[in-house]
């Protein structure tokens, strides 16, 4: 009897994860070398047991049933079927755990004499080597067992064994990773690059590729690429701030990582998460954004930025993706397999320094979004309402609105002798309006909370009086604790005082325009931060609608109240009410994180100026002492 040696063929994988990664590791333009060096670089391809279990079951059990016939088929008089295989890690071997069904008996003629049959659970445990000098992976059985249909120990008759000890052991015995036609396309790709502005020699990192170790780490198989990869010494000239140019294309970069991070966020969004696991995926969003603001306002931010945010946010996020997404890829796990080490890659050559020149770019994230979506893909960088994100955060989907290309312009003062209404749309009676009717604030209604001559205690009240009815729902709507309630109801308005001084507008060159910060991220009474919460909240109407700015900022401050509470239930007492305030304050202007470095400025009596003015802001408010908002208000 003859039978065929099946391999896992995963050319594809390689070729699709090695190009991956040459595709989005780009070169940092502008870098010349002092000095040079090479160094040897392991790129890990990592296979768990699950993705190992794929792997056996989309190459090589075929057919909707997902079985094996190692002999024969069904009704013959001598079969062997395979099915329902499991990988797992078992200490430093393999154990794979398959279902075996096997007959015999003689045949004569059309009869099968004295047939046999079992049918229970095969382990085997194996070792994973490499085959020769080459990259073909193999599996070494050494050691086997019998299971019964229950599981337990089982023997079955000499001839049903012999057909097994021949045939299936044989059989498994011979499977194979083939490696080597990806490496040898991928060495022949590498030597068509060259380094941009240096034609002398090959642009890529990756010099040449050989076969390193095979081992099991970490509960995977991790089979290691070496790459010879050259180290260029930075000068110091180049970490000189960054010209204008430079940082738009920074921007630009970052921003097609943010649509790429949400496109990854949204889609596990969708997945039975547990309420830490969604917890994870928020903080890892709002971390990302709010650290790239915090970057983007030093003067020498570094060319490397968007590699460095993409790598950190990758440690936190791939453990969340292997598990909850290695299903949704069925039929396409070389794509799975090939958008992991792409990544893992890229946090590898990150680990190793800004030395080696290498810098993500917009091409790579495409490519890696359309490993994901098995497509051609785009990742635009949009303002609309994603409700895919809100549903991440448990908001209630938002119905979008039209937009105009350039959104709402900033509205001329109407003269004194030409009071009309109309003339606030002198120049616009062509635009897309931005809400529904029932939604855009009319000019009459954007006036009423424009700072007049003296402020006080008017058009204090007027919008003390919108903050709390705001805050009031919101609370509601959030389902925060009763225990809580009047240390949220004094932490709104501080809030706004601290961020805005009670303004949604300015006057502005004579024109009527909405308060916006002087990063220009910012905006309204709550000073929402546009990139931030992008896709959460509707820019426009954050712009020109004072409510809908006070209801975004007071859903903020309630999100990280909520968090505050999850860390540390004391502080829901009334004697912490000043502390809690002050941590959801530091979260509100700097993101999750400062959780932990607000409570060590606070242990250490070192605090940021704004801690201190928020301090100063929530006492007033608290006391009641509004009239000293005329300091921030008055002519504004």
């Amino acid at each position: 009897m003859r039978f065929v040696i099946p391999f896992i063929d995963i050319r594809r994988v390689l070729v699709n994860s090695c190009c991956c990664v040459l595709l989005f590791l780009s070169l940092a333009p502008g870098v010349s070398a002092q000095a040079s060096a090479s160094q040897s670089v392991p790129i890990p391809l990592s296979l768990d047991a699950e993705i190992l279990t794929a792997l056996l079951l989309e190459t090589a059990f075929v057919g909707t049933d997902k079985t094996i016939n190692v002999v024969g088929r069904p009704g013959d008089c001598v079969h062997i079927q395979l099915f329902d295989p499991h990988y797992r890690v078992a200490g430093d071997r393999l154990l794979l755990d398959l279902g075996l069904m096997v007959s015999g008996g003689t045949e004569v003629g059309d009869l099968c004499l004295l047939p046999l049959s079992w049918q229970g659970r095969l382990l085997l445990w194996q070792r994973p080597r490499l085959q020769g000098s080459g990259f073909s992976l193999s599996f070494e059985i050494l050691q086997s067992r019998l299971l019964d249909k229950d599981r337990r120990p089982a023997t079955i008759a000499g001839l049903l064994w012999e057909l097994v000890k021949d045939n299936v052991y044989s059989y498994l015995q011979g499977l194979s990773i083939d490696l080597s036609p990806p490496v040898a396309n991928l060495e022949s790709f590498l030597a068509h690059l060259v380094r941009q502005g240096d034609a002398s020699g090959p642009l890529s990192p990756l010099e040449s590729l050989r076969p390193g170790n095979v081992a099991i780490r970490g509960g995977k198989v991790v089979f290691e690429l070496i790459a010879e990869v050259e180290k260029r010494f930075v000068p110091e000239e180049d970490l000189a701030p960054l010209s204008s140019i430079e940082r738009k294309k920074i921007v630009a970069l970052w921003e097609c990582w943010d649509a790429f991070l949400v496109r990854i966020l949204t889609i596990l969004a969708q997945e039975p998460l547990q309420p830490e696991e969604r917890l994870l995926l928020t903080d890892i969003l709002l971390t990302t954004r709010y650290d790239f603001v915090a970057d983007l306002e030093r003067d020498a931010p570094g060319e490397d930025l968007v590699r460095r945010h993409f790598a950190r946010a990758w440690k936190r996020l791939a453990p969340l993706f292997r598990r909850h997404l290695l299903d949704n890829f069925e039929g396409n796990i070389f794509g799975f397999l090939a958008f992991f080490t792409a990544a893992d890659a890229l946090t590898l050559f990150d680990n190793m320094g800004p030395s080696f020149g290498i810098e993500l770019s917009e091409q790579g994230l495409l490519h890696l979004a359309e490993i994901l979506s098995g497509e051609e893909t785009s990742l635009p960088y949009q303002y609309d309402i994603d409700n895919q994100l809100r549903l991440l955060f448990e908001r209630q989907p938002e119905k979008e609105s039209g937009h105009p290309a350039k959104g709402r312009k900033e509205r001329e003062q109407p003269s004194a002798t030409t009071g009309s209404p109309l003339s606030f749309f002198r120049f616009n009676l062509f635009v897309q309006p931005v809400y529904a009717a029932e939604q855009r604030p009319s000019f009459a209604q954007i006036r009423e909370w424009q700072v007049p001559a003296d402020p006080y205690p008017q058009y204090v009240d007027k919008v003390r009086g919108l903050l709390s009815d705001t805050a009031r729902e919101v609370f509601v709507k959030e389902g925060l604790s009763p225990a809580v309630q009047a240390m949220y109801l004094d932490m709104i308005p501080a809030i706004a005082w601290q961020e805005s001084c009670f303004r949604q507008f300015v006057v502005r060159k004579k024109k009527l325009t909405y308060l916006l910060s002087y990063n220009q991220s910012s905006v309204g009474v709550m000073q929402v931060n546009e990139r931030i919460w992008r896709g959460l909240y509707d820019r426009d109407r954050l712009r020109w609608d004072i409510a809908y700015n006070a209801t975004a900022g007071c859903e903020i401050a309630a999100l990280y109240l909520k968090r505050c509470l999850v860390k540390d239930a004391s502080l829901a007492r009334e004697d912490k009410a000043i502390l809690t305030s002050r941590i959801v304050y530091a979260m509100y202007n700097g993101g999750p994180g400062q959780y932990a470095k607000f409570l060590q400025r606070e242990k250490s009596n070192k605090h940021y100026r704004s801690d201190l003015l928020f301090a100063e802001k929530l006492d007033w408010s608290v006391k009641n002492n509004w009239e000293k908002i005329r300091q921030c208000l008055q002519g504004g």
